[in-house]
Protein backbone atom coordinates (compact mmCIF):
# COMPACT_ATOMS: atom_id res chain seq x y z
CA UNK A 1 0.00 0.00 0.00
CA UNK A 2 1.02 3.66 -0.66
CA UNK A 3 1.60 5.99 1.89
CA UNK A 4 0.66 9.50 2.12
CA UNK A 5 0.85 11.43 5.64
CA UNK A 6 1.83 8.45 6.93
CA UNK A 7 -1.59 6.95 6.44
CA UNK A 8 -2.83 4.55 4.59
CA UNK A 9 -3.99 4.99 0.59
CA UNK A 10 -5.81 2.05 -0.92
CA UNK A 11 -5.84 2.55 -4.92
CA UNK A 12 -9.60 2.75 -6.60
CA UNK A 13 -10.14 1.78 -9.49
CA UNK A 14 -11.48 3.26 -12.41
CA UNK A 15 -15.29 2.47 -13.76
CA UNK A 16 -17.39 5.45 -15.52
CA UNK A 17 -21.04 5.88 -14.89
CA UNK A 18 -23.50 8.45 -13.87
CA UNK A 19 -25.51 8.87 -10.82
CA UNK A 20 -29.50 8.84 -11.14
CA UNK A 21 -30.48 12.52 -9.85
CA UNK A 22 -29.25 15.80 -10.57
CA UNK A 23 -27.75 18.08 -9.02
CA UNK A 24 -30.00 20.32 -7.65
CA UNK A 25 -30.97 17.10 -5.30
CA UNK A 26 -29.42 19.36 -2.50
CA UNK A 27 -32.20 21.06 -1.91
CA UNK A 28 -34.68 17.97 -1.32
CA UNK A 29 -31.48 16.32 0.89
CA UNK A 30 -31.38 19.98 3.21
CA UNK A 31 -35.18 19.40 4.15
CA UNK A 32 -34.73 15.65 4.55
CA UNK A 33 -32.08 16.41 6.98
CA UNK A 34 -34.12 19.26 8.31
CA UNK A 35 -32.91 18.70 12.31
CA UNK A 36 -29.85 20.13 11.13
CA UNK A 37 -28.60 22.83 13.76
CA UNK A 38 -29.89 25.60 16.23
CA UNK A 39 -28.94 28.97 15.66
CA UNK A 40 -29.33 30.08 19.59
CA UNK A 41 -32.60 31.82 18.72
CA UNK A 42 -35.61 29.95 19.24
CA UNK A 43 -36.72 30.19 15.60
CA UNK A 44 -35.62 26.42 14.47
CA UNK A 45 -38.33 23.56 14.28
CA UNK A 46 -37.20 21.83 17.98
CA UNK A 47 -35.91 23.17 21.22
CA UNK A 48 -32.08 24.23 21.14
CA UNK A 49 -31.09 21.44 23.39
CA UNK A 50 -32.79 18.43 21.74
CA UNK A 51 -31.12 20.00 18.27
CA UNK A 52 -27.74 20.04 20.48
CA UNK A 53 -28.52 16.57 21.42
CA UNK A 54 -29.29 15.10 17.93
CA UNK A 55 -25.86 16.51 16.85
CA UNK A 56 -23.79 14.64 19.56
CA UNK A 57 -22.30 10.60 18.51
CA UNK A 58 -24.98 8.19 20.26
CA UNK A 59 -23.86 4.49 21.23
CA UNK A 60 -24.75 1.73 18.14
CA UNK A 61 -23.95 4.85 15.83
CA UNK A 62 -22.25 3.89 12.68
CA UNK A 63 -22.15 7.52 11.03
CA UNK A 64 -19.38 6.31 8.07
CA UNK A 65 -20.52 6.84 4.41
CA UNK A 66 -20.94 4.31 2.72
CA UNK A 67 -19.07 5.00 -0.76
CA UNK A 68 -18.33 2.87 -3.64
CA UNK A 69 -14.90 3.64 -6.06
CA UNK A 70 -17.57 4.45 -8.65
CA UNK A 71 -19.38 6.77 -6.83
CA UNK A 72 -15.90 9.09 -6.07
CA UNK A 73 -15.21 9.21 -9.78
CA UNK A 74 -18.91 10.16 -10.92
CA UNK A 75 -18.71 12.98 -8.42
CA UNK A 76 -16.18 14.93 -9.00
CA UNK A 77 -17.07 14.60 -12.83
CA UNK A 78 -20.54 16.09 -11.84
CA UNK A 79 -19.54 18.40 -9.19
CA UNK A 80 -16.07 19.61 -9.68
CA UNK A 81 -15.83 19.13 -14.08
CA UNK A 82 -12.70 16.90 -12.70
CA UNK A 83 -12.06 13.64 -15.15
CA UNK A 84 -10.08 11.47 -12.64
CA UNK A 85 -5.96 10.10 -13.46
CA UNK A 86 -5.84 9.57 -9.98
CA UNK A 87 -7.84 8.37 -6.78
CA UNK A 88 -7.06 7.14 -3.60
CA UNK A 89 -8.74 6.60 -0.28
CA UNK A 90 -7.16 8.52 2.56
CA UNK A 91 -8.25 6.47 5.68
CA UNK A 92 -9.66 8.53 8.36
CA UNK A 93 -11.60 8.54 11.57
CA UNK A 94 -15.30 8.60 10.53
CA UNK A 95 -15.60 10.65 7.20
CA UNK A 96 -14.53 9.38 3.33
CA UNK A 97 -11.55 11.29 2.25
CA UNK A 98 -10.13 10.81 -1.00
CA UNK A 99 -6.41 12.34 -2.49
CA UNK A 100 -7.36 12.94 -6.42
CA UNK A 101 -5.26 13.90 -9.16
CA UNK A 102 -7.05 15.53 -12.18
CA UNK A 103 -6.46 13.96 -15.80
CA UNK A 104 -4.23 16.91 -17.19
CA UNK A 105 -5.73 15.80 -20.85
CA UNK A 106 -9.10 17.03 -20.36
CA UNK A 107 -9.54 20.64 -20.27
CA UNK A 108 -12.01 21.38 -17.36
CA UNK A 109 -13.63 25.07 -17.62
CA UNK A 110 -15.10 24.44 -13.88
CA UNK A 111 -12.16 25.37 -12.18
CA UNK A 112 -10.24 28.09 -12.92
CA UNK A 113 -7.13 27.94 -11.00
CA UNK A 114 -6.01 24.15 -10.62
CA UNK A 115 -4.03 23.15 -8.05
CA UNK A 116 -0.87 21.23 -9.31
CA UNK A 117 -0.70 19.21 -6.27
CA UNK A 118 -4.13 17.34 -6.23
CA UNK A 119 -6.98 17.45 -4.16
CA UNK A 120 -9.13 16.31 -1.04
CA UNK A 121 -12.60 15.01 -1.84
CA UNK A 122 -14.12 15.05 1.43
CA UNK A 123 -17.60 13.49 2.07
CA UNK A 124 -18.62 13.84 5.62
CA UNK A 125 -20.21 11.57 7.67
CA UNK A 126 -24.21 11.42 8.25
CA UNK A 127 -23.77 12.94 12.15
CA UNK A 128 -21.94 16.03 10.97
CA UNK A 129 -23.33 16.58 7.41
CA UNK A 130 -27.02 17.97 9.26
CA UNK A 131 -25.06 20.58 9.94
CA UNK A 132 -24.74 22.64 7.32
CA UNK A 133 -23.75 25.74 8.91
CA UNK A 134 -20.69 24.27 10.35
CA UNK A 135 -19.72 23.42 7.35
CA UNK A 136 -20.07 26.84 5.80
CA UNK A 137 -18.08 28.00 8.70
CA UNK A 138 -15.12 25.59 8.20
CA UNK A 139 -15.33 26.60 4.74
CA UNK A 140 -15.20 30.70 5.78
CA UNK A 141 -12.85 29.48 8.47
CA UNK A 142 -9.77 28.63 5.69
CA UNK A 143 -10.45 30.96 3.37
CA UNK A 144 -10.08 33.54 6.10
CA UNK A 145 -6.69 31.73 7.42
CA UNK A 146 -5.66 31.89 3.65
CA UNK A 147 -5.32 35.37 3.33
CA UNK A 148 -4.02 36.04 6.65
CA UNK A 149 -1.06 33.84 5.36
CA UNK A 150 -1.97 31.06 7.36
CA UNK A 151 -1.28 27.70 5.05
CA UNK A 152 -4.34 25.30 5.15
CA UNK A 153 -6.70 23.77 2.56
CA UNK A 154 -8.69 26.12 0.12
CA UNK A 155 -12.24 25.35 -0.54
CA UNK A 156 -12.94 24.91 -4.09
CA UNK A 157 -16.40 25.81 -6.19
CA UNK A 158 -18.35 23.30 -6.96
CA UNK A 159 -20.21 23.60 -10.57
CA UNK A 160 -23.33 26.03 -8.73
CA UNK A 161 -20.31 27.97 -7.44
CA UNK A 162 -20.62 26.46 -4.30
CA UNK A 163 -18.07 25.50 -1.67
CA UNK A 164 -20.60 22.30 -1.02
CA UNK A 165 -23.18 20.38 -1.38
CA UNK A 166 -25.37 17.60 -0.20
CA UNK A 167 -25.57 13.88 -2.03
CA UNK A 168 -27.27 11.16 -1.60
CA UNK A 169 -25.03 8.37 -1.12
CA UNK A 170 -26.46 4.49 -0.50
CA UNK A 171 -29.63 6.36 0.98
CA UNK A 172 -28.14 8.63 3.01
CA UNK A 173 -27.60 12.13 3.00
CA UNK A 174 -23.69 13.14 3.06
CA UNK A 175 -21.75 16.52 2.68
CA UNK A 176 -19.89 16.67 -0.68
CA UNK A 177 -16.76 19.58 -0.71
CA UNK A 178 -13.27 19.45 -2.60
CA UNK A 179 -10.02 20.77 -0.84
CA UNK A 180 -6.74 22.10 -2.56
CA UNK A 181 -4.04 19.29 -1.17
CA UNK A 182 -1.10 20.84 1.00
CA UNK A 183 1.88 18.73 -0.15
CA UNK A 184 4.68 18.10 2.46
CA UNK A 185 5.57 15.55 5.26
CA UNK A 186 2.91 15.58 8.32
CA UNK A 187 4.51 16.03 11.81
CA UNK A 188 5.03 12.54 12.57
CA UNK A 189 6.38 11.32 10.10
CA UNK A 190 9.56 13.27 10.83
CA UNK A 191 11.83 12.99 13.88
CA UNK A 192 10.38 14.62 16.74
CA UNK A 193 13.29 16.81 17.97
CA UNK A 194 13.11 19.75 20.64
CA UNK A 195 13.13 22.63 17.90
CA UNK A 196 10.29 20.92 16.41
CA UNK A 197 8.44 20.63 19.82
CA UNK A 198 8.71 24.51 20.73
CA UNK A 199 8.06 25.60 16.88
CA UNK A 200 4.93 23.88 16.93
CA UNK A 201 3.65 26.02 20.03
CA UNK A 202 4.87 29.65 18.57
CA UNK A 203 3.06 28.55 15.49
CA UNK A 204 -0.12 27.47 17.49
CA UNK A 205 -0.50 30.67 19.68
CA UNK A 206 0.30 32.15 16.12
CA UNK A 207 -3.19 30.49 14.12
CA UNK A 208 -5.01 31.29 17.37
CA UNK A 209 -4.05 35.16 17.11
CA UNK A 210 -4.92 34.80 13.67
CA UNK A 211 -8.37 33.07 14.81
CA UNK A 212 -8.92 35.91 17.13
CA UNK A 213 -11.22 38.14 15.21
CA UNK A 214 -13.00 35.48 13.04
CA UNK A 215 -15.97 34.64 13.93
CA UNK A 216 -19.56 32.59 12.51
CA UNK A 217 -22.32 32.67 13.62
CA UNK A 218 -22.66 28.82 13.28
CA UNK A 219 -19.53 28.46 15.89
CA UNK A 220 -21.64 30.46 18.95
CA UNK A 221 -23.47 27.18 20.12
CA UNK A 222 -21.71 24.64 18.08
CA UNK A 223 -20.90 21.45 19.82
CA UNK A 224 -19.61 17.84 18.70
CA UNK A 225 -18.50 14.80 21.10
CA UNK A 226 -14.96 16.01 20.61
CA UNK A 227 -15.02 19.00 22.30
CA UNK A 228 -13.06 19.11 25.14
CA UNK A 229 -16.02 20.62 27.20
CA UNK A 230 -18.02 17.46 26.34
CA UNK A 231 -15.89 14.79 27.99
CA UNK A 232 -18.33 13.88 30.25
CA UNK A 233 -20.58 12.20 27.43
CA UNK A 234 -17.86 9.63 27.24
CA UNK A 235 -19.04 8.15 30.00
CA UNK A 236 -21.87 6.80 27.24
CA UNK A 237 -18.74 4.84 25.60
CA UNK A 238 -17.13 3.79 28.26
CA UNK A 239 -18.56 -0.12 27.90
CA UNK A 240 -15.95 -0.41 25.01
CA UNK A 241 -13.05 -0.02 27.38
CA UNK A 242 -12.86 -3.78 28.83
CA UNK A 243 -10.23 -3.62 31.28
CA UNK A 244 -12.06 -2.76 34.43
CA UNK A 245 -9.04 -0.81 36.01
CA UNK A 246 -8.56 1.09 32.74
CA UNK A 247 -12.30 1.94 32.76
CA UNK A 248 -12.12 3.20 36.60
CA UNK A 249 -9.16 5.05 35.86
CA UNK A 250 -11.39 7.04 33.10
CA UNK A 251 -14.16 7.08 35.08
CA UNK A 252 -12.05 9.23 38.12
CA UNK A 253 -10.02 11.64 35.39
CA UNK A 254 -13.56 12.69 33.96
CA UNK A 255 -14.78 13.29 37.22
CA UNK A 256 -11.96 15.63 38.15
CA UNK A 257 -12.54 17.35 35.11
CA UNK A 258 -15.67 18.09 35.84
CA UNK A 259 -15.00 19.72 39.40
CA UNK A 260 -11.82 21.56 38.97
CA UNK A 261 -11.90 22.53 34.83
CA UNK A 262 -15.55 22.54 33.92
CA UNK A 263 -16.69 24.45 36.85
CA UNK A 264 -14.97 27.67 36.05
CA UNK A 265 -15.12 27.29 32.34
CA UNK A 266 -16.98 30.31 32.06
CA UNK A 267 -13.89 32.28 33.35
CA UNK A 268 -11.82 31.20 30.34
CA UNK A 269 -10.83 33.33 27.67
CA UNK A 270 -12.81 31.92 24.40
CA UNK A 271 -12.85 32.07 21.14
CA UNK A 272 -12.47 30.19 17.45
CA UNK A 273 -10.19 27.50 18.20
CA UNK A 274 -8.68 25.02 15.68
CA UNK A 275 -9.58 22.04 17.62
CA UNK A 276 -7.56 19.13 17.01
CA UNK A 277 -3.62 20.18 16.30
CA UNK A 278 -2.15 17.03 16.60
CA UNK A 279 0.16 14.98 14.93
CA UNK A 280 -2.16 13.96 11.80
CA UNK A 281 -3.53 17.66 11.21
CA UNK A 282 0.59 19.61 11.14
CA UNK A 283 2.32 19.99 7.54
CA UNK A 284 6.27 20.02 7.85
CA UNK A 285 8.99 21.04 5.44
CA UNK A 286 12.49 20.74 5.53
CA UNK A 287 14.07 23.93 7.56
CA UNK A 288 17.08 25.56 5.61
CA UNK A 289 20.03 23.65 7.21
CA UNK A 290 18.13 20.62 6.19
CA UNK A 291 18.15 18.79 9.80
CA UNK A 292 15.39 19.74 11.13
CA UNK A 293 11.47 21.05 10.23
CA UNK A 294 9.62 23.69 10.39
CA UNK A 295 6.10 24.03 10.18
CA UNK A 296 4.42 24.95 6.67
CA UNK A 297 0.35 24.35 7.26
CA UNK A 298 -2.48 22.88 9.35
CA UNK A 299 -5.06 20.85 7.95
CA UNK A 300 -8.70 19.28 9.14
CA UNK A 301 -10.49 21.92 10.13
CA UNK A 302 -13.79 19.49 11.17
CA UNK A 303 -13.46 20.02 14.95
CA UNK A 304 -13.24 23.99 15.08
CA UNK A 305 -15.56 25.79 17.35
CA UNK A 306 -16.11 28.51 20.03
CA UNK A 307 -13.79 27.25 22.88
CA UNK A 308 -11.70 27.98 25.40
CA UNK A 309 -8.60 28.98 24.24
CA UNK A 310 -6.84 26.64 27.02
CA UNK A 311 -8.80 23.55 25.45
CA UNK A 312 -6.48 24.30 22.04
CA UNK A 313 -3.30 24.34 24.02
CA UNK A 314 -4.72 21.23 25.92
CA UNK A 315 -5.20 19.06 23.10
CA UNK A 316 -2.41 20.27 21.07
CA UNK A 317 0.27 19.30 24.34
CA UNK A 318 -1.51 15.79 24.90
CA UNK A 319 -0.39 15.08 21.07
CA UNK A 320 3.18 16.20 21.11
CA UNK A 321 3.91 13.98 23.82
CA UNK A 322 2.22 11.22 22.84
CA UNK A 323 4.55 11.85 19.55
CA UNK A 324 7.22 12.55 21.40
CA UNK A 325 6.71 9.86 24.26
CA UNK A 326 8.04 11.86 26.52
CA UNK A 327 6.13 13.63 29.53
CA UNK A 328 8.38 16.04 29.58
CA UNK A 329 8.68 17.35 26.09
CA UNK A 330 5.25 18.94 26.77
CA UNK A 331 7.25 21.85 28.63
CA UNK A 332 9.16 22.62 24.80
CA UNK A 333 5.73 22.55 23.18
CA UNK A 334 4.58 24.91 26.13
CA UNK A 335 7.42 27.24 26.39
CA UNK A 336 7.08 28.19 22.15
CA UNK A 337 3.27 29.00 22.20
CA UNK A 338 3.95 31.40 25.93
CA UNK A 339 6.55 33.23 23.93
CA UNK A 340 3.77 34.33 21.61
CA UNK A 341 0.24 33.98 23.82
CA UNK A 342 1.38 34.27 27.53
CA UNK A 343 -0.45 31.49 29.57
CA UNK A 344 -1.41 32.58 33.53
CA UNK A 345 -0.58 30.54 35.91
CA UNK A 346 -3.87 29.25 36.90
CA UNK A 347 -4.16 28.11 33.87
CA UNK A 348 -0.87 25.95 33.47
CA UNK A 349 -2.53 24.55 37.13
CA UNK A 350 -5.84 23.45 34.27
CA UNK A 351 -3.60 21.97 31.61
CA UNK A 352 -2.40 18.32 33.43
CA UNK A 353 -6.84 18.09 33.94
CA UNK A 354 -7.05 19.05 29.94
CA UNK A 355 -4.68 16.70 28.74
CA UNK A 356 -5.91 13.70 30.90
CA UNK A 357 -9.53 14.45 29.78
CA UNK A 358 -8.39 14.32 26.03
CA UNK A 359 -6.38 11.01 26.63
CA UNK A 360 -9.61 9.47 27.91
CA UNK A 361 -11.18 11.11 25.32
CA UNK A 362 -9.74 10.17 22.38
CA UNK A 363 -9.08 6.18 23.95
CA UNK A 364 -12.33 5.43 24.93
CA UNK A 365 -13.84 7.00 21.68
CA UNK A 366 -11.44 5.37 19.48
CA UNK A 367 -12.15 1.97 21.08
CA UNK A 368 -15.87 2.56 20.37
CA UNK A 369 -15.41 3.48 16.86
CA UNK A 370 -13.33 0.22 15.93
CA UNK A 371 -15.90 -1.85 17.43
CA UNK A 372 -17.45 -0.52 14.63
CA UNK A 373 -14.84 -0.91 11.83
CA UNK A 374 -12.49 -3.70 13.33
CA UNK A 375 -10.76 -3.57 10.11
CA UNK A 376 -9.40 0.12 10.58
CA UNK A 377 -6.83 0.09 13.02
CA UNK A 378 -5.63 3.77 12.33
CA UNK A 379 -8.30 4.07 15.24
CA UNK A 380 -6.44 2.35 17.08
CA UNK A 381 -3.06 4.38 16.33
CA UNK A 382 -2.40 5.76 19.80
CA UNK A 383 -4.16 3.03 21.83
CA UNK A 384 -0.70 1.75 23.20
CA UNK A 385 0.90 4.80 24.13
CA UNK A 386 -2.04 6.87 25.15
CA UNK A 387 -3.10 4.29 28.23
CA UNK A 388 1.00 4.80 28.88
CA UNK A 389 0.70 8.50 28.71
CA UNK A 390 -2.31 8.86 30.71
CA UNK A 391 -1.43 5.98 33.29
CA UNK A 392 2.11 7.91 33.64
CA UNK A 393 0.69 11.31 34.21
CA UNK A 394 -2.52 10.38 36.26
CA UNK A 395 -0.64 7.71 38.85
CA UNK A 396 3.13 8.74 38.55
CA UNK A 397 3.76 12.38 37.83
CA UNK A 398 0.48 14.39 38.75
CA UNK A 399 1.80 16.22 41.53
CA UNK A 400 5.44 17.12 40.11
CA UNK A 401 3.98 17.50 36.33
CA UNK A 402 3.83 21.26 36.65
CA UNK A 403 7.19 21.51 37.67
CA UNK A 404 8.26 19.19 35.08
CA UNK A 405 7.22 21.02 32.24
CA UNK A 406 8.30 24.40 33.72
CA UNK A 407 11.58 23.18 33.91
CA UNK A 408 11.99 21.34 30.58
CA UNK A 409 10.84 24.80 28.95
CA UNK A 410 13.08 26.81 30.84
CA UNK A 411 15.91 23.80 30.34
CA UNK A 412 15.25 24.09 26.44
CA UNK A 413 14.94 28.38 26.53
CA UNK A 414 18.41 28.28 27.99
CA UNK A 415 20.34 26.15 26.65
CA UNK A 416 19.76 25.95 22.57
CA UNK A 417 19.16 28.92 19.83
CA UNK A 418 15.90 28.15 19.08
Amino acid sequence: MEQWNNVELTNMSKKSYTLNHAYNMAEKLNNENATVTSNGNGSDSEPAKEQTESLLLKPGSDVKPKVEPDDVENLLRRLYGITVSDVKEILAYDDRNFLIHEDSNVKNPLIVSHCPHGYVLKIMNSLDSKNEKIVDAQNQVMLYLSKQQIKCPRPIANASGKYYSVEKLNGTAHVVRLLEFVPGQIFREVPITNYLLFQSGEYLAKLDQALKDFSHEAYENHTTTWLLQNVPRVREFLFAVKDQERKELCEEVIEAFESKVLSVVSTLEHQVIHGDFNESNIVVEPAPNQTDHNIKGVIDFGDTSKSPLLFEVGIALTYMMLEAKDLASGGVFLAGFASIKPISSTELGYLKYCVAARLVQSLVLGLYTHSLHPTNDYLLSTQQAGWQLLEKLWRESFDSVDELWSTAGHQYLTQSNK
